[in-house]
């Protein structure tokens, strides 16, 4: 190889080094701002989880109330029934 060769590769190699280093310096500062940022956002989300967690323990104690009433309901009414079917037809 010739002496303006081995400068030209040696000059793409320098060059291309630089390029690659500034990218890894930028994605990495890139990254750790996105990581920092979104650790609020996880705790946000965990919030809102233990929310909507609480909330649907409570759906389950209306809904088992509800399902005691409607049990009691029905109870009563096939008790109603079944008196009337005893009675004599007037």
């Amino acid at each position: 190889m010739e002496p303006y060769q081995i400068q030209s590769v040696l000059e793409s190699l320098i060059i291309t080094t630089g390029v690659i280093g500034g990218l890894l310096i930028v994605s990495r500062t890139w990254v750790k701002t996105r990581l920092s940022k979104g650790g609020g956002d996880v705790a946000q989300l965990a919030e809102s989880v233990d929310r909507l967690r609480d909330s649907v323990e409570g759906m389950r104690e209306e809904l088992g109330d509800v399902a005691d009433r409607l049990d009691f309901t029905e109870r009563v009414l096939a008790k109603v029934a079944e008196e009337q079917r005893r009675l004599p037809n007037s």
